[in-house]
């Protein structure tokens, strides 16, 4: 065992959370972060929704995906009622999280943008393959 080992899955969280500070500096006037805005936008497309659904889409374990729901539903920036099946919650995006999402969307943008440009093209699709082949690593190859 050496100390400057590559560990794969410490450089992308590592990657990940310098990522979201940045993202979290540009959305700082907004009111909302980065995890809160991605949940609204997804929130906002779907008009109404799950948590079943959501956790579909953001790939978030339910109770990182629960307590996120509960922290911008305090915000009023969503709220929820029964669905047909009383287990099931639906979830809609109030009017007060509309404007906060058209006003953060703004700086996401531009955030998102000089990242890419800082990035350039060829490391930006880079990131995109190896992100895409991450994600479609099969687990019972790896272990069997």
């Amino acid at each position: 065992m050496e100390i400057d080992e590559i560990c794969n899955c410490g450089l992308l969280r590592k990657s990940a959370l310098d990522l979201t500070a940045i993202y979290n500096k540009a959305l700082s006037n907004t009111g909302i972060n980065i995890t809160q805005f991605a949940l609204l936008k997804k929130i906002s497309f779907l008009k109404e929704t799950n948590l079943s659904a959501l956790n579909t889409l953001l790939h978030q374990d339910r109770s990182t995906l629960g307590r996120n729901i509960r922290v911008i539903k305090k915000l009023q920036l969503i709220k929820s009622s029964a669905g047909k099946d009383k287990r099931e919650v639906k979830i809609e995006i109030t009017d007060l999280g509309k404007e906060k999402l058209e006003n953060a969307y703004l700086d996401w943008q531009k955030i998102n943008k000089k990242i890419s440009i800082l990035l350039g093209d060829v490391k930006q699709n880079q990131l995109i393959e190896i992100t895409k082949d991450i994600s479609n690593i099969d687990n019972t190859k790896i272990f069997s």
